[in-house]
């Protein structure tokens, strides 16, 4: 497991709010360094955005292949056993598995979670506008004054 991957695996959700505040935080005295931090940030979260649209691809597939072994299974059990077949009976077999659940569970909390990191990355594009401008609007200061 590579240092990205552990990062997503212990990312604190439950105070996603206090990150986002800390992510959004900008230091008006100290721009420079405050431009300097925002490319780090950004990559940083970017690429554990990047890790978890993987792992929701991965869950996904991993549905998917969970409903077609399923289904074929009782499929080919009902077929041997000469019973009726439709649609709705498969449905409700594959639906009915304790397995199925988990599976469902897992890309929903994936998809959450690429959600949640989407948000701190766009939150991240403004806070880089946000420096932008009051660097600018400092430099203009600066040369009003001068």
């Amino acid at each position: 497991m590579n240092r990205l991957e552990e990062t997503l695996d212990d990312f604190q959700w439950e105070v996603y709010d206090e990150i986002a505040a800390n992510i959004a935080k900008i230091d008006p005295t100290n721009i420079d360094e405050e431009l300097q931090r925002q490319a780090l940030t950004y990559s940083k979260y970017y690429g554990l955005m990047a890790l978890c649209k993987d792992k929701l691809r991965e869950a996904e597939l991993d549905l998917e292949v969970f409903v077609a072994r399923t289904r074929h299974d009782e499929y080919t059990r009902k077929t041997e056993s000469g019973e009726k077949i439709t649609e709705k009976i498969m449905e409700a077999f594959v639906f009915s598995r304790p397995d199925y659940k988990n599976f469902v569970k897992q890309v929903s909390n994936r998809k959450s979670q690429h959600e949640m990191l989407k948000g701190l990355v766009g939150s991240l594009s403004q806070r880089k506008d946000a420096l932008i401008q009051i660097s600018s609007n400092a430099r203009a200061e600066k040369n009003m004054y001068s």
